[in-house]
């Protein structure tokens, strides 16, 4: 890796403009990428130009146990989601969401509640919506089985077309459970739930060609814990899939769950940081800009496959130009 200025495989939302290549033999040639190519020998200079995406989509699934020990639990995810709407909004998220319980016995397993059952930041009264959705009441049956819960809401089809539109082609997911107490799922997932959820999530992942990540707000090891948002036992997996999946892990008991929905929000945002380069580039003759402003730190270049890969994401639809002679 050949580090320089600021830095990004071409991740789906990412938009190449073109590639010109000058020669001393012959005027400014342009061509796409992705068409057939010219060749390109050592010593010619290229510039490629790309665009970085627009307003990333993310599918938001909460996954909240409706076990009666939950209620003031909930109430404090009701609290928190319109913040966390607001810092979706500003991370630049085209974003959607719904909610699921962890009762997996009766015709609503795996069903998203409410009416509508996805909301977006174009929902109607969207600040007393969001709340009202989190509180699914305390009914639940035992066990509280948020992985196979959020599983069966992503495996079509589920009876008279519930969950229509909330998985969206291109879209990232993130999944956050809720609860005071660890997952119990194997009576739906087999002796493995967590293995089988997180090849549910690769296949979401694989399917779109974007993230799905697990977060959990639920009791921490190795005891669990108790404090203003109440007790919960030691969720050990929960905790091991938000590792494999790279999430966050927070504390049911805090209470105040409103400066998580900012670390989530953060976290959410996925703007492409790597964009591919049609040859490789000699080192000190490459040249980045951002917006038309030269970019001398913040990022690298890859030799194999040739890539400009930026430390931080490019903001959404700026324009990316790199410059650069071919190296032999």
């Amino acid at each position: 890796m050949t580090l320089g200025g600021r830095p990004a495989t071409q991740p789906a939302g990412t938009r190449p403009a073109r590639v010109l290549v000058f020669g001393a033999l012959a005027a400014c040639t342009e061509f796409r990428v992705g068409a057939r190519q010219p060749e390109v020998t050592p010593g010619v200079r290229l510039e490629e130009r790309f665009v970085q995406a627009a307003l990333p989509a993310l599918d938001l699934l909460l996954v909240v146990d409706d076990t009666p020990s939950m209620a003031a639990e909930q109430a404090a995810l009701a609290s928190a989601l319109p913040r966390l709407a607001l810092a979706l909004a500003d991370a630049g998220l085209a974003w959607q969401a719904g909610v699921v319980t962890t009762t997996m016995e009766g015709p609503e397993a795996g069903v998203l509640q409410g009416s509508p059952w996805i909301l977006t930041p174009d929902t109607a009264d969207l600040a007393t919506a969001l709340p009202a959705l989190a509180q699914v009441g305390t009914a639940g049956a035992e066990p509280a089985a948020g992985l196979a819960a959020f599983s069966a809401a992503l495996l079509p089809p589920l009876r008279d077309g519930a969950n229509r539109g909330f998985r969206r082609a291109g879209a990232g997911l993130h999944v956050i459970v809720l609860s005071d107490g660890d997952d119990g799922s194997d009576d739906w997932l087999g002796p493995d739930p967590v293995a089988a959820a997180a090849d549910h999530l690769a296949a979401e992942a694989a399917t779109t060609g974007r993230r799905a990540v697990f977060s959990a707000v639920v009791g921490p090891a190795p005891a669990g814990c108790s404090g203003p948002g109440g007790q919960a036992l030691p969720a050990a997996r929960y905790a091991a899939l938000v590792a494999a999946t790279g999430g966050t892990l927070a504390s049911i008991c805090a209470g105040d769950l409103a400066p998580l929905a900012d670390t989530l929000a953060v976290e959410a945002a996925e703007y492409p940081t790597r964009f591919p380069l049609q040859a490789r580039p000699r080192p000190a003759t490459v040249r980045v800009s951002l917006d038309g402003a030269p970019l001398d730190s913040g990022w690298a270049v890859e030799a194999a496959p040739p890539t400009l890969v930026f430390a931080d994401a490019p903001p959404a639809g700026a324009a990316i130009r790199v410059r650069y002679e071919v190296a032999e």
